[in-house]
């Protein structure tokens, strides 16, 4: 009960104090057989979820306002219905930082009453959502987190809501803002689609909004909102875009739609934002014959964090089954595990694999893709650090989901039970270890530390990479780095760096959607350009001052700087859209 309040709102630009964090409400998983067949429901006219209750369903969070140690929340294979005679119950109150998410879900009210099926109102919310039903409720998604708050979602189906499909902004958390980046989202009989306020920025790509409430906007920008709309139909609105009260954009097609005017470093704007093809990540059935599972413990592993279980892992690999999976918490890889073409997944169950023994900067990963295969092969649920966790080595498709390199700026904690190597600089997700040949295609889903550069000399190189959601942090220079290489972000979160994204030798970056927070005072750039392209829309907090620069260009060897003061500033947030292209 005592961490059930933050004593009031954080001041702005920081926390208050340690009431912040009196309740961890962190790894908090639950997971279903299917939405089916999983099914939570509320009894009609439930006792305190009368109107104005605001009382969900299933929570993750008992806190106020949250805290920004709540790792790795997820939701996934059910149904929350929140019955009838319930108008103030809302189905699902999530919250996580730096990943989690919410997937394969269904939230019905059965009456259509309800405040909202999905919210996030308490900081932080961070992670990706995908394959989402939502029926029903006054609003369908509330995002009104704050803080370090940025969501990526997919395919999701949002129906019958009374007011606003999705909602962002407005947070009630105290400062910073809300960002979300939504693609192929439907939306059926909503009198508003989406509706931007106070600090939400919204980039909605792809998609489908129908009414039959012509007397309203498909889509309502409000002061210190943001929107960025790109192919979308629509059908049955009055408007396509009202942004501060007033119709800009009418008819029934949005080719690209954008709220603020993005800044070039040359001087004219391109006409619209370029663009990268995208590719939906693979889809790797699951596996339901349980003796194609490999268990690494069946083949002598032992899992207590401190053995070297590197030869039993490679023994499970070798066994000709599919699926291989890891039962324990804790699993050490000295060595190198190659992985055959025969193997298409690989899940951690949310345990961890880490080495004990310290690592070169560029000595060798724990995991290595052996053999080529045109199948994609799925890392799945792992945390990890010390050293580089995959070598991608043979032409294969790679799909990288939940994963979790543990935070550079936590190496003093004592996270695992042996004497782990944390002192290790180089922490990262993923290596191509051969960039000469043709790129490797790799898909990153909610995962930490992809393409993190350490100052730029280890840029994952010669890559096509579809990422979704993506968090990097508190690494020396830049965090995000390419070279040779089309990389595609739809969302991210990050903190305190020099650099955020650096694009090197003929590199395109295109990011859609953002929350990079300093508290430091940087000179920057913020983006690095360097013979390449890259497009940049997210937003950018400040505890203290902007950062000078905000992007540079060096294109043939002529160099080109912009400046801080070109982008304008949130009236009431301590923060700034940048839009660059």
């Amino acid at each position: 009960v005592a961490g059930n309040d933050n004593a009031g709102c954080y001041l702005r630009g920081q926390y208050e104090d340690a009431a912040v964090y009196a309740e961890n409400n962190w790894a908090i998983r639950v997971i279903g057989q299917s939405r089916q067949r999983t099914i939570i429901r509320l009894k009609d006219a439930a006792a305190g979820f009368g109107a104005g209750a605001e009382k969900a369903v299933v929570t993750f969070c008992l806190l106020q306002r949250g805290s920004n140690v709540n790792l790795g929340n997820f939701l996934q294979n059910v149904t929350v219905e929140t019955g009838r005679g319930n108008p103030g119950a809302v189905g699902v109150r999530w919250n996580s930082s730096n990943w989690g998410g919410v997937r394969n879900v269904a939230i019905r009210s059965g009456d259509g009453c309800g405040r909202a099926g999905l919210m996030m109102d308490r900081n932080n919310a961070t992670g990706y959502h995908h394959d989402l039903l939502i029926e029903g409720f006054e609003v369908g998604i509330e995002l009104a987190a704050g803080r370090e708050s940025m969501v990526t979602l997919e395919y999701a189906t949002l129906s019958r809501q009374r007011d606003t499909a999705i909602r962002i902004g407005d947070a009630k958390a105290g400062g910073g803002g809300d960002s979300l980046s939504a693609r192929k989202i439907l939306v059926k009989e909503a009198p508003v689609a989406l509706r931007a306020g106070r600090a939400g920025q919204a980039i909605l790509l792809e998609s489908t909004l129908t009414s039959s409430h012509p007397h309203n906007a498909a889509l309502i920008v409000e002061p210190d909102g943001f929107l960025l709309a790109r192919e979308l139909s629509l059908s049955g609105y009055r408007a396509a875009v009202i942004r501060h009260g007033k119709a800009v954009v009418k008819g029934d097609f949005i080719e690209e739609y954008a709220s603020a005017q993005p800044v070039s470093p040359g001087k004219e704007v391109p006409a619209r934002s370029p663009r990268l093809p995208v590719k939906d990540s693979p889809l790797v059935i699951p596996e339901p014959d349980l003796a194609k599972w490999a268990s690494v413990d069946d083949f002598g592993a032992v899992g207590d964090g401190i053995a070297d279980d590197t030869a039993a892992i490679q023994r499970a690999m070798d066994a000709g089954r599919p699926v291989v999976y890891f039962p324990k918490a804790n699993y050490v890889v000295n060595g190198t595990v190659a992985i055959p073409a025969g193997v298409r997944e690989i899940t951690w169950l949310f345990g961890a694999v880490h080495r004990s023994v310290a690592n070169e900067p560029d000595g060798p990963a724990l995991f290595r893709v052996a053999e080529p295969s045109d199948e994609p092969l799925r890392f799945h649920q792992a945390m990890s650090a010390g050293g580089v966790f995959l070598d991608h080595e043979a032409d294969r498709p790679v799909v990288l989901e939940d994963m979790f390199i543990c935070h550079h700026h936590c190496r003093h904690l004592p996270l695992f039970p042996s004497p782990t190597a944390q002192n290790t600089t180089i922490w990262r997700l993923y290596r191509n270890t051969r960039p000469a040949g043709a790129a490797k295609e790799v898909f990153v889903n909610d995962s930490l530390f992809f393409a993190g550069g350490e100052g730029g000399q280890h840029a994952v190189e010669n890559v096509r990479a579809w990422v979704r959601m993506l968090n990097n942090e508190h690494l020396p220079g830049a965090l995000y780095v390419f070279r040779r290489s089309d990389a595609w972000i739809l969302g991210f979160k990050s903190e305190n760096a020099e650099t955020l994204i650096q694009a090197d030798d003929h590199s395109h970056v295109a990011v859609l959607g953002g929350s990079f927070l300093n508290w430091n005072r940087w000179k920057g750039p913020v983006v690095f350009s360097r013979d390449s392209q890259v497009s940049g829309l997210f937003f950018m907090w400040h505890w203290c001052q902007a950062t000078e620069t905000m992007m540079r260009d060096e294109t043939n060897g002529v160099v080109t700087t912009v400046p801080a003061t070109r982008f304008q500033a949130l009236d009431k947030v301590d923060g700034a859209v940048i839009f660059v292209a």
